[in-house]
């Protein structure tokens, strides 16, 4: 018994567009949702929102904050976040976002390439 193996290309291909349509709907969803916690007006910044204002797409599935000290004030839960007048403001902006709308994101990229969320 043979067993032959026919790969669609076309369908291949269509498919890993959908995949790129959804990890961009995440990247711009996460990007824009954890602005409301990310940390703006701190003393060490030289204006307000220079934190908050320097997150990036570097890559597709890849956020970046360019900003000084952003990765000490991720990772920091000493800081007082909220001093500069984000009331939302916290550490692990990321981790807060995802529990918060995580959910609603992965509904939406499932959207996009067909499937369902639970």
């Amino acid at each position: 018994m043979s067993t032959k193996l026919i790969i669609n290309r076309s369908a291949v291909n269509e498919r890993r567009k959908q995949l790129e349509k959804a990890q961009d709907y995440v990247d711009s969803e996460s990007l824009r949702l954890m602005t409301l916690y990310v940390p703006v007006g701190l003393p060490k910044y030289e204006k307000s929102g220079t934190l908050r204002d320097s997150g990036k797409v570097a890559a597709r599935g890849k956020i970046v904050y360019t900003a000084k000290k952003a990765r000490h004030d991720y990772y920091n839960r000493k800081v007082n976040h909220r001093h500069g007048g984000n009331p939302n403001a916290t550490a692990l902006w990321f981790e807060t976002m995802k529990k918060k709308h995580g959910k609603a994101i992965l509904r939406g990229a499932a959207a996009i390439v067909g499937g369902k969320a639970k």
